[in-house]
């Protein structure tokens, strides 16, 4: 080893060595007694969401439908890109954006072209994307997606907001939480996104810049209800290709 590479290497070690190591991720607190699993579990991803950036909005599944659609007029949002209506937790949230005179991005699809291989073009040129989400982590505030047919991962990429329908049963305290309770839906996905606020980009100046490589904006809707959704009835449970 040349004396010129030997030094930049032990100047790196000793760099390294009086750096303090980073700090664990602060642990799900235990439910305290007598407070609900689930209302324990959404306060903390609310708490984790909100932290990072994202905009967390709790309803009924009545007060959800409409709450889409106002959302989405507050933005001034004119042209909307969306999951099929059968892979959002609450198809009629899509219709109430539609009546409230949102424009609906459908990029046309030429003779031989895979659903999957939409217009990229078209659906950049729309203001918003809405979604649903396969679950939630309450130690980060992620959500977490699916896509597929129906279910175009260039609706949460391209447009520079992201709104995500979320049922608030479907949180989980963990990853491995997820994994154990519907593991089956990411071996049966192609592609899973874990998603953690808006995007983030740094330079090497750790300049950091919002929205460069994703939305600028996300915004949840979480769906509170009385009794916990069937399964099926959860965006994104279609076999993938």
């Amino acid at each position: 080893m040349s004396d010129s590479r030997a030094a930049i290497l032990s100047r790196i070690r000793s760099g390294r060595a009086g750096q303090p190591e980073s700090p664990a991720a602060p642990p799900v607190a235990p439910v305290p007694a007598g407070v609900p699993k689930t209302t324990a579990l959404v306060d903390r991803f609310v708490q984790e969401a909100e932290c990072v950036g994202a905009v967390v909005h709790r309803a009924t599944r009545d007060g959800a439908i409409d709450l889409v659609g106002r959302l989405l007029v507050d933005a001034g949002v004119r042209r909307l890109v969306s999951w099929e209506p059968d892979d959002l937790p609450i198809p009629e949230a899509l219709d109430a954006a539609v009546d409230r005179g949102i424009q609906l991005v459908e990029p046309s699809l030429p003779d031989g072209v895979e659903p999957l291989d939409r217009d990229w073009t078209t659906m950049a040129a729309a203001d918003a994307g809405l979604t649903g989400a396969a679950g939630g982590l309450a130690d980060t505030g992620t959500v977490i997606l699916r896509s597929g047919l129906g279910r175009a991962r260039l609706t949460w990429l391209l447009p520079p907001l992201h709104l995500v329908l979320l049922h608030a049963p479907f949180i989980y305290p963990t990853l491995p939480a997820f994994i154990s309770a519907r593991g089956e839906l990411v071996g049966r996905s192609s592609h899973v996104a874990f998603v953690t606020g808006p995007s983030r980009t740094a330079d090497i100046e750790q300049t950091l810049t919002i929205g460069v490589h994703g939305p600028k904006v996300v915004q949840i809707v979480l769906v509170e209800r009385d009794r916990e959704p069937a399964p099926e009835s959860v965006a994104g449970d279609r076999i993938d290709g």
